[in-house]
């Protein structure tokens, strides 16, 4: 499937390669390896190599979807490498250091469903604070205990509201007992 600024082009066996023709103004398709600019999180990246075909009147640019998911995947290294981030490989490394499943891992970070996973396959990039926090993890793991749902402080809350309701519901409780409970 090819890709223009309008969405899907042709598919398979309808493609040559890029269209002979132009979407947008009707010019002569090129094969080209020339620089595409990316807008990712508010920054204009450019990646070059990605093999695409480009207008040699307005200069449109159509990439097929293999060219399309590296595209994206390079301007995300980028920009990771730019910003000093950790890598794919060290996001993996440190969730499997602590023992936990991609799902479990999201969750104690606080981040949406299948965030990690496109972490860990370097489609998306982390923000700057999830990337501190998993630098924090990374250098101190019993700090996991702190930020997951099951902490110390947490359980021990539970525990005393656990015993409080406890107290009220026992018939033979003193009274004065029943009341601090409640």
């Amino acid at each position: 499937m090819l890709l223009g600024r309008r969405g899907p082009l042709k598919s398979g066996a309808e493609a040559d390669v890029y269209p002979k023709k132009c979407g947008e103004c009707g010019g002569r398709m090129a094969q080209s390896f020339e620089a595409i600019s990316v807008d990712l999180r508010g920054e204009t990246i450019t990646v070059v190599g990605i093999d695409h075909g480009r207008c040699s009147q307005c200069g449109e640019a159509y990439l097929d979807l293999e060219a399309t998911e590296r595209l994206q995947q390079d301007a995300v290294r980028q920009l990771r490498e730019a910003r000093g981030l950790l890598t794919p490989a060290e996001i993996r490394d440190l969730r499997t250091s602590l023992g936990l499943s991609q799902a479990r891992f999201e969750k104690l970070l606080g981040t949406g469903p299948k965030t990690v996973v496109r972490w860990e396959k370097g489609t998306v990039f982390q923000s700057v604070t999830a990337d501190k926090l998993m630098r924090l993890l990374l250098a101190k793991p019993e700090l996991a205990t702190l930020v997951s749902d099951s902490n110390p402080k947490t359980a021990k809350m539970k525990t005393h509201r656990t015993q409080a309701r406890q107290a009220t519901k026992r018939p033979g409780a003193p009274a004065k007992q029943r009341r601090q409970a409640s």
